[in-house]
């Protein structure tokens, strides 16, 4: 009995530390001095996650290249919610038509984007715990530049999250923010920081709360 019971306190315990550590950094962010920001501009990649568009997440995408344009940045947005951009094949032929994938679609818009960003920012709706099924196909079609055969890997050297969704609880956003720190750890980006918008659903509610406006200091302070 007391092994059972120190085995669930364990896994309930790890589980807890897990949520805690994917969660760390939420509503917050790395800026530097305001001279160093002004010395380095860079250029940044927003890929968005919805298929609705003017929605939660659009606008919080919207408000963090606001606020990076103030600052001198050069800013792309790139809706994977609204683009054909279809799975990875796990085919293995990546860059064999001189491409990093031979698959033909609205990856191919993307991909010259990736290779000039300095920082990448991924913004979505939460979906079942996760980021959009738009944005992870996204994702996954970066495998080319991280296979051990590529002829070159991205520049990219920062990264931040911003999500909303309808859940009252940030833990709800573990799954995703998890996912993200591997992801940015695997890479060897520098995770600049994560914005989490909760109790957020109808088109556009998100405008009436104050995320907005730390989206936006967010850009200012990329």
């Amino acid at each position: 009995m007391n092994d059972v019971f120190s085995r669930r306190t364990f896994l309930s315990l790890s589980g807890l530390a897990a949520a805690v550590s994917a969660l760390a950094g939420t509503l917050s962010w790395q800026g530097g001095t305001a001279k160093a920001r002004a010395a380095e501009k860079k250029h940044i990649l927003i890929l968005t996650g919805s298929a609705r568009e003017g929605g939660n997440s659009d606008l919080l995408a919207g408000a963090f290249a606001r606020g990076a344009r103030e600052a001198g940045h050069a800013v792309d947005i790139f809706a994977c919610g609204r683009a054909h951009i279809r799975s990875c094949l796990g085919c293995e032929r990546c860059w064999t038509g001189g491409a990093p994938c031979i698959q033909k679609d609205d990856f191919d818009e993307l991909w010259p984007l990736l290779e000039q960003a300095d920082m990448l920012v991924f913004c979505s709706p939460l979906y079942w715990y996760n980021v959009s099924g738009h944005l992870k196909c996204a994702v996954d079609r970066l495998y080319p530049y991280s296979k051990k055969t590529k002829p070159r890997d991205l520049k990219i050297r920062e990264a931040m999250l911003l999500m909303c969704g309808e859940s009252w609880f940030e833990k709800s956003f573990a799954g995703a923010a998890e996912a993200y720190r591997q992801m940015t750890g695997y890479k060897g980006w520098k995770d600049r920081g994560r914005l989490f918008a909760t109790r957020v659903f109808d088109k556009g509610e998100v405008a009436g709360s104050s995320v907005l406006a730390k989206a936006e200091k967010m850009g200012r302070e990329a």
